[in-house]
């Protein structure tokens, strides 16, 4: 019996290549990044995927972290779900939790960008685009859920929104695992430039080798336990699990 995984889109493009270069026989259901939102729903729409796997799956891996409590809650009646023991994606992109806290200490008001974010997922930046009409500066597969963004905004009132988003950053890592191209470092330089002359302060730029040691893990079933959560069928995902694991 194969596994299958519910995934953020965030790690698509990841997760698809290690399927692949490990030539594992797993199915996968990706999930739009824009229902971190709201945890609240996330944790709904999860729980229905969860709910709608059938015998045919051994296990269900989750390609999310603790996500804002966005998890917390989710069960599933016969299946062993497999869910890596981090805040978020962050540590996933990174390679371990442990790097994670290492860049953390040099700034937490640190924004982190990878391939996958910037493909699939959503920033401030790229709101104002949407806000100004400007949405021309950047791929058009990059947009996902316009909607989600709101209404059309003038200058002055997409710049006030802006700032309150990007007010507590000084810091934008670029997370490169041998799959950052120039079009990636330009959106986040872009970004940079953008946030620095926003809020009148120099935001500093980073780029940063990553690493798919946990990503690949979760694919290849490295499924040790200070890494990953085992939660066995009818147990519930709990926060205090994600509590002083680092």
């Amino acid at each position: 019996m194969k596994n299958v995984a519910i995934v953020c889109d965030v790690m698509r493009s990841d997760l698809t290549r290690l399927n692949n270069l490990n030539h594992n026989d797993m199915d996968f259901i990706f999930l739009e990044q824009h229902l971190h939102d709201k945890p609240d729903k996330m944790r709904e729409k999860l729980q229905e995927e969860i709910n709608r796997i059938t015998d045919d799956y051994d296990k269900i891996i989750l390609g999310y972290g603790l996500c804002s409590n966005g998890i917390v809650g989710l069960k599933s009646k016969g299946h062993e779900i497999i869910v890596p023991q981090v805040d978020d994606c962050i540590s996933l992109f990174l390679g371990s939790k442990e790097k994670y806290m290492e860049e953390f200490k040099k700034d937490p008001a640190t924004y982190y960008l990878c391939k996958g974010w910037i493909e699939f997922g959503s920033d401030p930046y790229r709101g104002y685009l949407v806000w100004t009409d400007q949405e021309n500066k950047i791929p058009e597969e990059w947009f996902k859920n316009k909607e989600r963004y709101g209404r059309k905004f003038d200058e002055k009132t997409a710049r006030l929104l802006s700032i309150e988003m990007m007010k507590n950053y000084n810091r934008i890592v670029l997370i490169d695992n041998n799959d950052i191209e120039d079009i990636h470092r330009e959106y986040a330089k872009n970004m940079v430039n953008f946030m620095s002359e926003l809020l009148n302060k120099q935001i500093i730029y980073t780029e940063i080798k990553g690493s798919s040691e946990l990503l690949e893990k979760l694919i290849k079933g490295g499924w040790e336990q200070n890494n990953f959560l085992r939660i066995q069928p009818g147990q519930e995902i709990l926060q205090k699990y994600f509590i002083n694991y680092y």
